[in-house]
């Protein structure tokens, strides 16, 4: 009964969010392609956008991958950010992928990821986008299956226990913002929620066992990680204690602590002048400067 609760309250939380996007502040200059499916099935859990503004150069490659607590959400609710980091010079493939309760979990999810991924390896270059140069994003929950898709590059033993096929590719940096990254903390509200997004028995898994960063010894294999929070952001102290992961790892890192917009505020308000000044802060990291551009709040 709880768990039918959790599921329809996310699904209206994210309705209601849809309602709190100023869809005004995108860039018309921006190229949106919409729903395009990365698996042959027509499913929507399997569809992406990409945005990118077109001039015949190529271009770094985002994939952003959204919130919702593993079971709720959808691509629509991260169109703005998209568009604000399409302006700053990166081809953004903002992704779905199938969502967890009553049917699926999070170990489908990761290979959703995954065959994303490979779509986009296939065909980024047509939408101008660089495969040598992949960055990857991810908000709330959507930040534990970045990290996952980054170390299956890496750990050769993580891709057999998830049957997923060897790769060629690496990311170049990961972005989580306000990220669920202590989901495994000992608490009776997250042991409920894991057993929701979880199959019976995920503890014994081998699958599950990645997961668990703390004891992740691969850790170290992460590329420059990018930590967004703030100070009503209700996960802040997740994030804290992930940068203490990334640092016992010796994983470079950058934590910004910036603002008040709370747990979803760079991902709906991209356009204010502090949460642009994070963009820039975060470009001017990974090096991308020539990638930083100045937005009018206006959306210009």
């Amino acid at each position: 009964m709880i768990n039918k609760f959790m599921k329809k309250t996310g699904e209206k939380a994210y309705l209601k969010d849809l309602e709190r996007i100023d869809l005004s502040k995108s860039d018309g200059g921006i190229k949106v392609l919409k729903d395009i499916s990365y698996i042959d099935d027509n499913s929507a859990e399997h569809k992406l956008d990409i945005h990118y503004k077109s001039n015949s150069g190529l271009k770094p490659v985002l994939v952003n991958i959204h919130g919702g607590g593993f079971i709720a959400g959808y691509k629509e609710s991260d169109s703005l950010f998209a568009d604000y980091l399409a302006r700053r010079g990166f081809v953004v493939f903002n992704l779905n992928y199938r969502l967890a309760y009553p049917t699926f979990n999070v170990f489908d999810q990761i290979e959703d990821i995954s065959d994303a991924v490979k779509w986009i390896i296939s065909n980024a270059e047509k939408y101008e986008g660089d495969i040598n140069k992949m960055y990857i994003a991810g908000h709330s929950a959507g930040g534990v299956l970045a990290v996952a898709e980054s170390l299956l590059c890496d750990d050769e033993r993580m891709r057999a226990d998830y049957n997923i096929e060897d790769r060629d590719y690496k990311y170049n940096g990961i972005i989580l913002d306000c990220g669920a990254m202590h989901f495994y903390k000992s608490s009776l509200a997250y042991w409920g929620m894991r057993n929701m997004i979880f199959p019976k028995g995920y503890k014994k898994t081998d699958k599950y066992k990645y997961l668990i960063f703390d004891k992740n010894n691969k850790l170290s294999v992460l590329p420059k990680t990018v930590i967004l929070t703030n100070e009503k952001d209700e996960l802040r102290k997740m994030s804290y204690h992930f940068k203490r992961v990334l640092d016992y790892n010796n994983v470079d890192n950058k934590l910004f602590d910036i603002g008040s917009d709370g747990h979803i505020g760079i991902i709906f308000k991209p356009y204010t002048v502090e949460n642009q000044k994070i963009l820039d802060n975060i470009t001017e990291y990974f090096e991308l400067r020539g990638n930083k551009r100045r937005v009018l709040l206006n959306g210009g």
